[in-house]
């Protein structure tokens, strides 16, 4: 204790007398209890006695002050505590008993001995106002309520760090951090504020890590969860063994950025730790730590402003000759005491402290609450009662130092929950030292860069600042505008196309090609393919095109056109040609009107169907747009993720079965009657030949479309254009094939009258097999044999009418006997055992007994010969009379010559439907045989049918050893 005052009055010798005792009249001397390690057994013993300049210097300028504490002295008496909390706490008992004005204690650097000091303390009403310990626990109100720091803690890094984390946009980190060591958890009170700070900040904490004595299990998991932005609370003994740990685990480089706590000795990686086992070399660890960033207090302001603890006047330094001579150059700015203070160490020959500004200004914000609450008590009592520890103690002095706000050279200086709202330090390490980039000032949330001493950050990357994390960005693959609107225009032009047509078809309409063609069912399939170029552009609008939240109904849109469109201009040709195999492969030849009402009906049914189905599909499971991650694509630190919009509905798959069940068993019915009717022509009639074609288009086009769609469905720009390309393919094609025949029939034959059509079933020119040959053939035959034999049944008959008129006629009725075995089919053997001559005329007989017809004038013939027989029906055939044949040796002479003609008149009544139909009509069209014969120069009306125009007029047959099976028909139209 003796020793302490020794050091005490020799510390205030050091002062001219009248810095001590001063122009003021001493009515109290206030002390303050100075904790200070000086020794050099510990290291915080530098941090004591650098800052002792300082707080002489503070002390000299406010007892040499009139205007704070006037009439009363401050003293502070000062003790080495070598970290020690008994020392210090004996210390601080010893002072307590022996003076009564100890007002405050200003200490220490120790958080062994602050912590202590300040829980003792408030037993006695007094407070505490560190000016270096850091320590987060002391932030504790409701453990050190009297306790308060001119210097921020490690908490007061988290925020500058925040700042920091939001320069650069990084929103991931990863934090590890020292537990509990020499018996205080400080790291992990700062970690655990820090943690509270980011997540508020919305910034995610990937991996938290603490350990003890090896950070190796840490720093591989943090390794493991690719972490790339480190937040790290530790000692400096630790910071080696850490960064040794990160260069063999490959955690440092471009891809990484590590963010510390300072307060470390310079160089601090080059010493020798005899403790922890590094085992990495100097070299390595210069290559890990290069570029890593920490945080620090700021050890002076960098303003240029003057502060505010400084109160000289002109007069004062003309009459206070000693002032003058300490502070004459003194300017009133951080800077100017700075040169000050470095000025007095170095008389002193004390080691340099960052801390020094910190105690500093501690020693005037205590001059400062003191002053303010003798200046309040001033008012409520009378002047000049001498201080005691009781007015300046407890509630009041903690009131004046929440109130204290000034400019210090450390900057603002104001107090949050007893600690200080200050500023922090930005270093990096660059080269072998470690320079200023940044500056944080909490008391406004702002990061700088813009002091004279700040340097530019460094990043080991050429791309700038290392990425916080392997970034995850979605793409949404969706078609390229140039494309869609691409597609686009060809679809429209399509649309120009089909309307061209449709202007067409309905101006004339009247021409006979085109209403013999149904016009009714060309309209509709017009319709049909507007509809399916309109799909394209459904079928590429997406989120880039239109907002999403309208995507719903464009996926509706989609469902209904194309499938409306599909049905309209396909059901229309699935109809004619359902017509012409209705027509053409009726077996027994009855006669058959099919119209175009019956057809339109049958595209009423299948539009009925779909709309059954979408309207119970819109109704039970409406289409929902959604989104589809696919497989990542990795590009370095870049994963992107391709999302795809699409349509979906809870059981889509049960809907789309059912629709491409319907659609796939029209697509195979119509394909099945475009081969059945591969071999009729009849342009006019029905577009057969061109509807086959573009129904096996459509089918093609479809299935190859259907099965595309499943295959690239991930793939919306390939899946546009190709089944794009398929959608107005297909249609062109079918609206070319249908309609191009009728635009050159028109230019070649405007007005409708000169061609004359032809409808017939064509030969297939070749097998597709041996099986399909064999088959065919066989049937042919045996409709051939049936033929033959209702014929035979025909002549028969003829013969025995014949052979009774030869018999009134009083004729020679063996010819008809030759007739007769003719027909039964032996004629060779008739002729065996006859002359030549005999032959000769029993032929010429035979060739005479059968009506001949002009084939010029379009009359009704009948050609019989060995292997062949023709029928021909024209609309107004006019027939010849037959020449009357004198047949000689053995031939009676026929008494009377007959000349008969027949006529056949057909009622031509055109039908409003455009209605197809073969064979006379019971009621629009007839075929009336009239024979007017002549009989001795007298006419003879007679109406009969014609022996081989059997059941069905209007369809014959022509066969021959060599042909196949060929129904003929002509119309002269």
């Amino acid at each position: 204790m003796d020793l302490i005052r020794v050091l005490v009055l020799l510390l205030s010798t050091l002062c001219p007398c009248n810095v001590c005792d001063g122009s003021k009249g001493e009515m109290g001397r206030i002390v303050i209890a100075g904790l200070f390690p000086l020794s050099d057994r510990v290291p915080e013993g530098l941090i004591g006695r650098g800052v002792q300049p300082a707080v002489e210097l503070a002390l000299g300028m406010i007892n040499n002050e009139t205007s704070i504490l006037p009439k009363h002295h401050l003293d502070i008496v000062q003790s080495d505590t070598q970290c020690d909390m008994a020392v210090a706490t004996k210390f601080f008992f010893d002072l307590v008993a022996s003076n009564s004005t100890v007002v405050m204690v200003f200490g220490d650097a120790c958080s062994a001995v602050s912590g202590p000091i300040a829980e003792i303390s408030k037993e006695w009403n007094v407070w505490l106002l560190s000016y270096a310990d850091m320590d987060p626990a002391l932030s504790d109100r409701k453990k050190y309520h009297n306790f308060y720091r001119t210097v921020p803690s490690d908490n007061d890094f988290n925020p500058a760090r925040l700042a920091l984390l939001k320069e650069f946009n990084w929103t991931t980190v990863g934090t590890i951090f020292q537990g509990v060591t020499k018996g205080t958890a400080r790291y992990g009170h700062a970690h655990n504020n820090l943690a509270s700070l980011l997540e508020k900040a919305d910034i995610d904490i990937v991996k938290s890590v603490a350990f003890v004595n090896d950070p190796e299990h840490a720093i591989k998991e943090l390794k493991r969860t690719d972490v790339r932005i480190i937040i790290g609370n530790f000692d400096e003994q630790m910071a080696r063994l850490v960064f040794c740990h990160a260069y063999q685990n490959g955690m440092y480089g471009p891809k990484y950025q590590w963010i510390i706590l300072s307060g470390y000795r310079k160089m601090w990686w080059t010493f020798e730790d005899t403790t922890h086992n590094v085992t990495c070399s100097l070299a390595e660890l210069n290559t890990t730590i290069y570029g890593y960033i920490s945080t620090d207090i700021l050890p002076l302001s960098s303003s240029k402003r003057r502060t505010d603890d400084l109160f000289w006047s002109k007069e004062q330094l003309t009459h206070d000759n000693v002032m003058v001579y300490f502070f004459v150059n003194f300017n009133q700015t951080p800077q100017k005491y700075h040169k000050e203070y470095n000025r007095m160490r170095r008389r002193a020959g004390s080691p340099y402290s960052k801390y020094h500004g910190y105690a500093f200004d501690g020693v005037w914000v205590i001059a400062k609450a003191v002053d303010a609450l003798l200046r309040k008590l001033d008012r409520d009592r009378p002047s000049g009662r001498h201080l005691s520890r009781d007015l300046v103690s407890g509630d009041r002095i903690s009131a004046a130092l929440n109130d204290t706000n000034f400019r210090g050279v450390t900057g603002q200086i104001k107090f949050s929950s007893g600690d200080r709202v200050g500023s922090v330090l930005f270093e990096q390490h660059q080269g072998e030292d470690m320079v200023k980039i940044y500056e944080y000032h909490r008391i406004n949330d702002v990061i700088t860069n813009k002091s004279k001493d700040s340097r530019p950050i460094i990043w080991r990357g050429e791309n700038g600042p290392p990425i916080d994390r392997k970034h995850v960005r979605e793409e949404f693959q969706r078609v390229p505008k140039g494309i869609y609107y691409s597609m686009c225009t060809l679809s429209g032009m399509g649309v120009i196309v089909a309307v061209f047509f449709l202007v067409i078809n309905i101006i004339f309409r009247e021409h006979r090609y085109i209403k013999m063609s149904s016009p009714n069912l060309n309209n509709i399939i017009i319709i049909g393919c507007i509809l399916t170029y309109l799909s394209v552009f459904l079928l590429g609008t997406d989120g880039g095109v239109v907002n999403i939240k309208y995507l719903r109904h464009i996926c509706t849109s989609r469902a209904w056109v194309l499938s409306i469109g599909f049905t309209l201009a396909f059901g229309a040709m699935f109809s004619k040609t359902w017509r012409v195999h209705s027509i053409f492969t009726d077996i027994k030849l009855h006669k058959k009107v099919i119209k175009d009402y019956k057809l339109i009906l049958v595209v009423t049914v299948l539009l009925f169907i779909d709309a059954a189905l979408l309207v119970t599909w819109q109704i039970m499971d409406p289409l929902q747009t959604s989104i589809k991650n696919l497989a990542v694509q990795k590009e370095g630190d870049l994963d992107v993720i391709p999302v795809v919009e699409y349509c979906v509905s809870h059981k889509m798959t049960i809907w789309l079965i059912l629709i491409y069940a319907y659609k796939g068993m029209l697509l195979v019915f119509g394909c099945f009657l475009a081969w059945e009717t591969r071999q009729v022509s009849i342009p006019a009639l029905n577009d057969s030949k061109y509807i086959g074609m573009s129904v096996y288009n459509v089918v093609i086009m479809c299935v190859c479309g259907a099965a595309v769609s499943f295959v690239i469905n991930d793939q919306p720009t390939s899946s546009f254009v190709i089944i794009g390309f398929f959608i107005i393919f297909s249609t062109t094609i079918t609206l070319c094939l249908v309609f191009m025949p009728k635009i050159i029939e028109i230019k070649r034959d405007p007005t409708g009258e000169e061609r004359r059509i032809r409808a017939k079933l064509q030969k297939p020119k070749k097998q597709t097999s041996r099986e399909e040959m064999t088959f065919d053939l066989k049937k042919k035959n045996d409709d051939l044999q049936a033929e033959n034999i209702r014929c035979r049944n025909i002549i028969a008959e003829k013969m025995r009418l014949l052979h009774s008129l030869m018999e009134q006629l009083g004729g020679d009725t063996r010819e008809i006997h030759y007739l007769g075995q003719l027909a039964a089919g032996v004629r060779e053997a008739s002729f065996i055992g006859r002359s030549p001559v005999h032959k000769k005329v029993i032929e010429l007989r035979l060739a005479d007994s059968s009506p001949r017809s002009d084939l010029d004038d379009g009359s009704l013939m009948s050609d019989m010969s060995y292997g062949s027989t023709t029928w021909t029906i024209a609309q107004n055939p006019v027939h010849r009379h037959a020449e009357n044949a004198t047949i000689k040796r053995g031939l009676t002479k026929r008494n009377s010559v007959k000349t008969c003609q027949t006529e056949i008149e057909e009622d031509d009544d055109d039908d409003v439907f455009g209605g197809v139909y073969c064979g006379p009509s019971n009621h629009r069209t007839s075929i009336k045989l009239t024979n007017t014969c002549k009989e001795n120069g007298r006419a003879k009306p007679i109406t009969e049918v014609h022996p081989l125009m059997h059941d069905f007029p209007n369809k014959s047959y022509m066969t021959t050893e060599n042909d196949t099976f060929k129904p003929l028909i002509e119309t002269d139209l």
